[in-house]
């Protein structure tokens, strides 16, 4: 067997390694946003992300097509990493990591509902029926935690939803 086939060790233990990064992303993102706030956390983690990948476009000798492209470039980065981390880290500020983490399970799904509206890949009754129950599911799972109505404290958790669906469908 070789290390990509799904019974080998290596490849479970590269699975809850990923698992463990990805999870605990949620958990700093809820820690800097407290102590920091909704948009220094975000800034920073695409400010690090920007660190470790800056060097590697260089090294890649793509450095001009960087600087040919930068608005659309700028543009993509934006919406899939701009926006979302900021919506993430205000959500947390208001949610427990634990429903952001349910929410997030609408990126699949907002994925297809893009292809579908944006591609025009039409989807069939089956692939309906799926997003339909996978939306129903999300919205079982996470009913009952958040509230539109201020909480003691003030504070409305509902937009905070709002907020990570935004996340997720950018």
């Amino acid at each position: 067997m070789n290390s990509s086939t799904p019974a080998s060790p290596s490849w479970i233990k590269d699975f809850l390694l990923l698992a463990a990064i990805w999870g605990s992303s949620f958990l700093f993102m809820r820690m800097g946003a407290l102590e920091f706030g909704a948009l220094p956390t975000a800034a920073v983690r695409v400010a690090i992300a920007s660190a470790f990948l800056w060097p590697l476009l260089h090294w890649r000798g793509q450095s001009p097509a960087l600087k040919q492209h930068w608005r659309p470039v700028f543009a993509v980065g934006l919406l899939n990493s701009g926006i979302p981390f900021a919506c993430y880290s205000y959500a947390l500020l208001y949610i427990s990591t634990g429903l952001s983490s349910i929410l997030n399970a609408t990126v699949p799904l907002f994925g297809a509902l893009v292809a579908w509206i944006w591609l025009k890949d039409r989807p069939n009754a089956l692939r309906i029926t799926g997003l339909a129950i996978g939306f129903a599911g999300v919205a079982m799972l996470a009913s009952g935690k958040a509230s539109f109505k201020p909480d003691a404290s003030g504070m409305a958790s509902g937009w905070a939803v709002v907020a990570c669906l935004v996340a997720t469908l950018c």
